[in-house]
């Protein structure tokens, strides 16, 4: 009886520390994937918010990163297709798009993730539009990036943008693109 006892015991212990081996990669996996889609998400959401800012062209791919209501309450995308956007007197060429992700958290349980970061855009390459050309306007304003509390939400398998506060300004120096 006392062999019994002990080979049970051993057997329990043992399938006991595989389940929760198996727990923890199982947990593992499901944090990184949903880091990795997230990772994703920021870069070219953002890269793509930025570019419809300066350009005030294809908002509509927007929808891929973001959520509606996120989409209908950002003053940076209102002020660039309502005419207040100080990029309104530019063509923008080409910019570069800076993004560094700080801090990131999911948990593959939730469906809400947080994470922080510092987004810049280090130069702009623009003319002025053709009606302004006589008004000697100055070169394209540099870009104002910062520091962004980020909050994500999973909607029907996708991670989607849907807060986005800022928590410092970076401005950045003057820009190394054309402005004429």
């Amino acid at each position: 009886m006392l062999h019994l006892r002990r080979l049970i015991w051993f057997v329990v212990t043992r399938l006991m520390l595989a389940c929760i081996l198996c727990g923890m990669l199982v947990c593992g996996f499901y944090m990184c994937l949903n880091t990795a889609d997230i990772y994703v998400i920021l870069n070219d959401g953002l890269e793509r918010r930025a570019e419809v800012i300066l350009t005030r062209e294809e908002a509509e791919t927007l929808n891929f990163y973001f959520h509606a209501d996120f989409l209908s309450t950002d003053p940076a995308l209102e002020g660039a297709f309502d005419g207040s956007s100080v990029y309104d007197n530019y063509i923008i060429s080409d910019f570069e798009y800076d993004l560094t992700v700080e801090r990131l958290w999911a948990w593959p349980w939730n469906n809400y993730a947080t994470c922080t970061v510092v987004e810049r855009v280090p130069s702009i390459t623009a003319s002025v539009i053709a009606s302004r050309r006589n008004d000697n306007l100055p070169p394209v304003p540099s870009w104002q990036g910062g520091r962004y509390d980020i909050t994500l939400v999973k909607e029907d398998g996708a991670w989607k943008i849907i807060g986005m506060q800022q928590t410092t300004v970076l401005m950045e120096a003057a820009n190394h693109g054309g402005g004429k």
